[in-house]
């Protein structure tokens, strides 16, 4: 079998759709999802119309799931995320079904999966936080601390991938789809095979025209949005 794994789409639909479309062509299996899908930017609808109901795809939520979460209930942290990462919140209470709203409440803060005997722990930023970041430069102790007892413990929230290795088991980042930050405008993701564990990166470059002019438009205050996508080129 083989396992997609993905973090940080953040309702960037043309990086999403491009990505699934290379899964058609490596004929992946099962996708693992850890959190962030929505936030940022203006396509959670969309994103979570291939998703919610899908049995390919495994799940979890990151801050910005929680984040949008306290904006329905509080104006004043509307307001504030709206100022800090755009109007992305703004269009999931517009554009959001009832169902999918419910979906997104009930995503898991971790999970330990099995697929034909491999084990995998996802969680969104380490072993015990939806916030904490592990980076590539991370230390050595402080990546050795966050291992889980699976053969895979994988997390998101940096954007930034790698890959580590202990003890026959490893952790990983697959880095972002929706808003890389090592090379921008290349979504990267991490497939591996549970007959023989191996894991392999992958880089693949998505549309940045029509997502940057929906930046301007959406959130013309908010350069980071569109500027990020020149990051590393």
């Amino acid at each position: 079998m083989k396992i997609a794994i993905m973090s940080d789409i953040h309702a960037n639909i043309y990086a999403f759709e491009t990505v699934l479309n290379e899964f058609k062509r490596l004929k992946v299996d099962k996708v693992l999802v850890c959190g962030d899908l929505i936030g940022y930017y203006y396509w959670p609808k969309e994103v979570l119309d291939h998703i919610v109901g899908n049995d390919m795809f495994t799940c979890i939520r990151g801050n910005h799931e929680d984040i949008f979460k306290e904006t329905l209930s509080s104006n004043k942290a509307a307001l504030f995320y709206r100022h800090k990462y755009g109007s992305g919140y703004d269009v999931c209470k517009r554009d959001l079904t009832v169902s999918q709203l419910e979906w997104l409440d009930l995503l898991p803060e971790s999970l330990e999966v099995d697929f034909d005997g491999v084990t995998f722990f996802m969680s969104h930023g380490s072993l015990t936080s939806t916030n904490e970041y592990l980076y590539p430069d991370s230390s050595t102790e402080e990546l050795i601390r966050n291992y889980s007892n699976s053969d895979f413990t994988v997390f998101g929230h940096t954007h930034y991938p790698f890959i580590h290795t202990n003890n026959g088991k490893y952790l990983l980042n697959p880095g972002s789809i929706g808003q890389p930050r090592d090379i921008g405008g290349y979504s990267s993701f991490v497939t591996i095979s549970t007959h023989n564990k191996a894991v392999v990166s992958h880089k693949i470059k998505f549309e940045i025209a029509a997502l940057a002019l929906a930046c301007r438009r959406n959130d013309p205050g908010l350069k980071y949005l569109e500027n990020i996508f020149n990051r590393g080129l």
